[in-house]
């Protein structure tokens, strides 16, 4: 490629015109940004309506996200608390019946009632077949 001197009278292709006008058109908009010079009219204003339409959908879909996870991390925060309570009660239970169900314990408990503990062990009966 040679370097070529671009005179002003030659035609620039329309895509590089279309580029110049776009690069125009955001330096002329910081421009006035920069000078505080806003040019707010009802016609902007009304041109501008969709889009503020979506950024307010957009905040309030975030708030009900944020309360949605709000509530799922108290419902899960009640749930651990609830599991560890009936674990709890059910290593109480557990072992009161481990307590209960040992021989010294039942034998204790029926002599109360008056039923005596076997002291012969038991036999083992046998039926022959003749």
């Amino acid at each position: 490629m040679a370097n070529k001197i671009v005179v002003e009278d030659e035609e620039q292709s329309p895509e590089a015109n279309d580029a110049k006008k776009s690069h125009a058109g955001f330096t002329s908009a910081l421009r006035k940004v920069a000078d505080f010079d806003f040019n707010i009219s009802r016609e902007w204003l009304i041109k501008q309506m969709p889009f503020g339409m979506f950024l307010v959908f957009l905040t309030l879909l975030h708030i009900w996200n944020a309360h949605y996870t709000e509530r799922i991390i108290r419902k899960t925060q009640k749930m651990d608390k609830e599991t560890k309570e009936l674990r709890t009660e059910y290593i109480s239970i557990f072992s009161a019946l481990m307590n209960e169900s040992k021989q010294s314990t039942i034998s204790a408990k029926l002599d109360t009632i008056g039923i005596k503990e076997l002291t012969t062990p038991p036999v083992k009966i046998t039926i022959s077949d003749k």
